[in-house]
């Protein structure tokens, strides 16, 4: 299925993949450092935030896609997935890294964007563990 590119994508987070009280069920919650903005960090309203000075918008302007309406990217060793929301915008979370199609995980793995090491701690999770990227805060 070929992307439609007469409009470029927005970007918003989801609240399901955000470390905040929410009244739906988490999903694989998004580090910090992805969505905090040189103002402020993120807020419980996920339409007042301003994406566009995220890394999140910054990962998902650059990720690949892979012609399945899902795209993807990488920053501090995770691998991220990023797909259409039910509004017209796109959404993105962290994957573990068996989930990337191997032609992406090698092509960045050859240009530096990750690591084997990287990519050998983040191969696999346990389904309902929600808050491994969380780690990755720590670094930033």
């Amino acid at each position: 299925m070929e992307e439609d590119h007469s409009e470029k994508p927005i970007y918003r987070g989801s609240s399901k993949h955000k470390n905040r009280p929410a009244n739906e069920q988490k999903c694989t919650l998004c580090p910090e450092w992805t969505h905090k903005t040189s103002e402020k960090g993120l807020s419980h309203d996920m339409c007042t935030h301003n994406w566009g000075a995220t890394k999140a918008t910054a990962l998902f302007d650059n990720a690949v896609c892979d012609g399945r309406k899902r795209r993807y990217a990488t920053a501090e060793g995770i691998a991220f997935e990023a797909k259409p929301s039910a509004d017209g915008t796109w959404h993105g979370y962290p994957i573990p890294w068996e989930h990337v199609r191997g032609a992406i995980k090698n092509g960045w793995m050859d240009k530096g964007l990750v690591s084997r090491r990287q990519v050998r701690r983040y191969m696999k999770f346990e389904k309902g563990d929600i808050h491994w990227a969380l780690q990755t805060d720590k670094h930033q």
